[in-house]
């Protein structure tokens, strides 16, 4: 085992919540728990710097709005060269610094370089490339222009370069294997536990939930259809949508689309809610909502939400393609549709709330999470990874098996 007394690890972000679900809950506090002196350093509303319950050092820049000034705007968009997030890495002086976001590749040569000779991890958390091809007409010329293909450029560098790729899922990490044979996958499973989940509320509030950010490109117009669908067929849903709106004009139009069609009784919405405060939402609801658009990123993306639903037994109505329709059919825990079809969502909805039926599906959720997808699972992958860098050793093929 390596000497890991006084070995410095820094996460680095810059799209993520500084206690994200990933990057603090399952990567870092692993880490810390097994010796690792661990920092992460990301955005957030205000400069702060802080010890967490688990002894992280949290350490927060405040991210510069826009604002109505040109000046504002100008320091704002400078801010997309991450200038001031290198500053902070560089005065950590990390053993390894750890990206967790595209654009972070852009300053992974300047730490390389850093007088201790830092050891550099990649981790992507999605298809990043495919997700700007399908997604570049959301964003803004600027934004395409000076961050986005800068970044993917740098991406590709990276993957030569880094000491170590890491994926979440096997497509992508076929990528990067042939850039670099030093990668891993890591899958981002649940790290809520079956045997706590079930522990709440009999009484439920909600029939079905959905949990992430809310967006087009992550179902919300399908899912508000699909309520409208089934409302014809006779059936009040109450949907419950857990996580912020990407965009303020989205939720101006989500929320007329909810006035206009009289939904106010059957739509819920939370915002975002702490990463704690989640399970109480799974508790309170009957099934879950996993409906993507089927696109290039979406066949690759292997969703988080699908194990979280599963670890509290609510069966999943999912897109039929991809990682989606692989892990609900392989372990029979709900039910894949076409997710462009609202009539087929709602006649899954239906079919899983008549008489309770949604009840059936929970034994299979609960055995396939504990068997197969709790993040426990995963830990000892990370660990080898960093340990075969403290032990100097070449490769750890056997880590991305």
């Amino acid at each position: 085992m390596p000497d890991k007394k006084n070995k410095i690890i820094c996460m680095l972000s810059c799209r993520h919540h500084l206690l994200d679900d990933r990057i603090y809950r399952k990567e870092a506090c692993t880490l810390a728990r097994n010796g690792y002196d661990v920092v992460h350093i990301g955005y957030g509303k205000r400069d702060e710097a802080y010890y967490t319950p688990e002894n992280i050092r949290i350490i927060q820049l405040k991210r510069l709005e826009k604002g109505t000034t040109l000046q504002s705007k100008w320091k704002a968009f400078n801010q997309l060269r991450l200038d001031d997030l290198f500053r902070a890495a560089q005065k950590v002086s990390a053993d390894v610094y750890h990206l967790h976001d595209m654009e972070l590749c852009r300053i992974a040569g300047r730490l390389k370089k850093l007088p201790q000779h830092p050891k550099i991890i990649y981790d992507a958390h999605e298809p990043f490339s495919d997700n700007l091809k399908d997604y570049w007409r959301e964003r803004s010329l600027m934004k395409v222009l000076f961050n986005d293909i800068p970044s993917l450029l740098a991406e590709k560098r990276i993957m030569k370069h880094a000491d170590h790729l890491i994926a979440t899922e096997e497509n992508v990490a076929s990528r990067f294997r042939k850039k670099n044979s030093n990668t891993s996958v890591l899958y981002n499973y649940s790290h809520f536990n079956p045997l706590n989940s079930l522990q709440g509320t009999e009484e439920k509030e909600f029939d079905v939930i959905y949990c992430g950010s809310v967006a087009e490109s992550k179902g919300i117009f399908l899912m508000i259809d699909a309520l409208l669908a089934a409302k014809k067929k006779g059936h009040s849903f109450k949907l419950v949508i857990v996580g912020p709106f990407n965009s303020l004009s989205l939720q101006s139009e989500v929320e007329a689309m909810i006035r206009r069609e009289k939904l106010e009784k059957q739509l819920f919405f939370t915002g975002e809610v702490p990463v704690d405060q989640v399970s109480e939402y799974y508790q309170k609801s009957k099934a879950a909502f996993c409906l993507f658009p089927l696109n290039r990123t979406n066949q690759l993306i292997l969703p988080i939400k699908l194990f979280e639903y599963a670890a509290f037994g609510l069966p999943v109505i999912g897109s039929n393609f991809g990682h989606i329709r692989e892990i609900i059919q392989a372990n029979g825990i709900g039910i894949t549709v076409d997710p462009h079809k609202a009539d087929e969502v709602a006649s899954a909805l239906i079919e899983l709330m008549d008489g309770n039926r949604y009840k059936d599906y929970i034994p299979s959720c609960i055995h396939c999470v504990k068997t197969h997808y709790l993040w426990e699972n995963q830990e000892q992958v990370l660990l080898l990874i960093y340990e075969t860098f403290f032990l100097q050793k070449p490769t750890i093929e056997s880590a991305s098996e």
